[in-house]
C-alpha cells in the first residue's frame, strides 16, 4: 500500500485513540482544574467543530509524518522485516526521544500541571502505538 495512504489511515487511527483517551480516560477532577470556566451549552457546540476540524488535521499530517519515518527507518529497528511489531516499536522509540522526555524533564518544575503532564504522557503513548500498529500493519 501507498505509505500516504497508509499514514492518512494512521491519522485516522491516532484520531480516534486521542478522542478515547481525552473524552473517555481523562475525566476525572484532577484534570477539571485546567480549564478556566465551563462553557455553556451553546460555547461548546460552537467551540467543537472547530476543534474537532483542527484535531482531525493535525492527526491526519501526524500519520503521514508517521508513515514517510517509518518508511525511510524501518530497516533500522530491532524488529526485522516491518509489521505492527515494527511500527510499534518505531512509535515508541519516537515517543520516547520526545515526548516521554519532554513531559518528564517539565514535570520535575511545574507541580501544579504534573496531572495534565502524566496525561498526555500517556496519551502520546497511545497514540504512537495505534498510528505505529496501522503504518507497520500497511506499509510493506
Amino acid at each position: 500500500m501507498n505509505w500516504i495512504v497508509a499514514g492518512l489511515i494512521a491519522g485516522v487511527g491516532a484520531f480516534f485513540a486521542d478522542f478515547v483517551m481525552w473524552g473517555k480516560v481523562f475525566t476525572g477532577p484532577e484534570m477539571r482544574a485546567f480549564g478556566t470556566m465551563p462553557p455553556t451549552p451553546e460555547q461548546q457546540k460552537k467551540m467543537m467543530l472547530p476543534a474537532m476540524l483542527k484535531s482531525g488535521a493535525l492527526a491526519l499530517v501526524f500519520g503521514v509524518l508517521l508513515a514517510c519515518s517509518y518508511r525511510r527507518l524501518k530497516e533500522g529497528l530491532w524488529v526485522q522485516g516491518g509489521g505492527p511489531l515494527a511500527g510499534m516499536e518505531f512509535g515508541t522509540l519516537l515517543w520516547l526521544s520526545t515526548i516521554a522526555l519532554s513531559t518528564l524533564g517539565s514535570g520535575v518544575w511545574y507541580d501544579k500541571v504534573r496531572p495534565l503532564l502524566k496525561a498526555t504522557f500517556w496519551a502520546w503513548l497511545d497514540r504512537m502505538n495505534v498510528a505505529g500498529l496501522i503504518v507497520g500493519f500497511l506499509v510493506k
